[in-house]
């Protein structure tokens, strides 16, 4: 974590340094005809990818860039499996970390040497340099915890932002007295609730990796850890005050309540600021961190990079060569840099890149970072498949079909399974 804020230092230290705005030179794709698939799952920035994928094409008119989008919702993880097992992968997909790239390192292509990697922040490259090569391109840094109204808050008196559970609650019950929701759970999409929310209790381990080597080895349980068991006095707060059917709200109806008024936060991250601010340009929004306890460590937020794009080794020459380029013209040109911060609002993982025009959940972010208020995101290393099972197991007691120390010895079952 040193690191990262060293990396954010840099990013909002750097003001204004200019790339080329050419075409990079590495892996050129010649003068054949090549059709580039690329995998992605943000439905929200589809167009905006397609208006990318435009401009790069003009840049190389041998290319014809095919976008395939898959999220929400649905599990792109599964249906990329899928493609795989029909023979027809992707050129450029996406993995999340260390585990996904276990499961597809047989199709994963070097990217040691690209353009890149020159000015990509290092603790950014780590997560899937493997045995000092460069297995991926990060694109971005997100945070996330609970986006919250402003106004709201204002309007409930809510006049110290809360920052422990007892301060939560006691915001959650100023918010209902005025006459609002205080949450909008968004419980049916599977990655609130066996990504982000189940990743606060690994981040604050006090050695996250060492607790899932330990999970892997069968030394270390989530049943009998207390961070766990403080887990679901977290849940059991969001679905109090929430929403009446927790289990039928997904992410994007969480944006809408939102950017409507009708609920004060939503367990979300950067990558709803825009479609919250399109539903409501007036949106008065910042970022509250996810506290599972009283602890004054409760006071921070999980930062990382969410997902690397990597090229299809088991695809042509030319398809990799033009793969290649896609990704370095993405983060290194004028172009590609315009649209990362500018028209998909991410806050970029490289130096040198303006990050002037983030909103407030952006800001915020960055100022946690700054403060060392941040934990890691650790679900790139869970086993392949288990979110999947925890999905199911956290949906399971949602709903009242069984109580928390079976589902936390059901996830420890999953994890065994799934880590053989």
């Amino acid at each position: 974590m040193k690191r990262l804020l060293v990396g954010i230092a840099a990013l909002l230290a750097v003001s204004g340094m200019v790339f080329a705005s050419g075409a990079p030179e590495s892996g050129a794709s010649g003068n054949d005809s090549v059709e580039l698939n690329f995998f992605q799952n943000k439905p929200y920035l589809d167009e905006a990818y397609g208006d990318f994928a435009a401009d790069f094409e003009e840049m190389y008119p041998n290319v014809d860039v095919v976008i395939e989008t898959i999220g929400g919702g649905a599990s792109w993880q599964t249906i990329l499996r899928g493609k795989f097992a029909a023979d027809e992968g992707p050129d450029i997909f996406l993995v999340e970390g260390v585990g996904q790239y276990e499961t597809w390192q047989d199709y994963i292509a070097d990217l040691s040497g690209e353009d890149f990697t020159e000015t990509a922040l290092p603790f950014a490259l780590e997560n899937l340099n493997i045995n000092g090569r460069q297995m991926g391109m990060p694109v971005n840094l997100e945070g996330y915890g609970y986006i919250y109204n402003k106004d709201i808050f204002a309007e409930a008196g809510i006049d110290e932002l809360p920052t422990t559970l007892s301060e939560l609650r006691d915001a959650a019950e100023r918010i209902q007295a005025a006459g609002y929701t205080p949450f909008a759970t968004g419980y049916s999409t599977w990655w609130v609730l066996s990504l982000h929310l189940l990743n606060v209790a690994f981040a604050q381990q006090d050695d996250p990796n060492g607790f899932i080597q330990g999970l892997n080895d069968g030394t270390a349980s989530m049943a009998d850890n207390e961070l766990f068991q403080d887990l679901q006095d977290l849940i059991d707060l969001t679905v109090e005050f929430g929403e009446d059917n927790p289990l039928t709200t997904d992410h994007n109806r969480q944006v809408q309540l939102l950017a409507s008024g009708d609920v004060a936060m939503i367990q979300q991250g950067v990558w709803k600021e825009i479609p919250i601010m399109e539903a409501n340009p007036d949106a008065n929004i910042g970022l509250l961190p996810m506290p599972l306890n009283d602890s004054p460590q409760m006071n921070r937020i999980a930062v990382g990079v969410p997902f690397y794009f990597v090229v299809n080794s088991q695809s042509s020459d030319a398809e990799q060569a033009a793969a290649r380029n896609f990704l370095n013209y993405l983060v290194t040109s004028d172009t590609g840099q315009r649209y990362i911060t500018e028209e998909f609002g991410f806050i970029p993982a490289y130096s040198g890149v303006s990050a002037e025009g983030l909103g407030g959940v952006g800001q915020d972010i960055l100022a946690f970072a700054n403060e060392d208020r941040t934990i890691p995101w650790v679900f790139g290393s869970f086993p392949d498949g288990f979110p999947d099972d925890a999905t199911r197991q956290m949906q399971a007691y949602i709903a009242g079909q069984q109580d928390w120390t079976t589902t936390l010895e059901n996830l420890d079952t999953a994890w065994q399974r799934r880590a053989q």
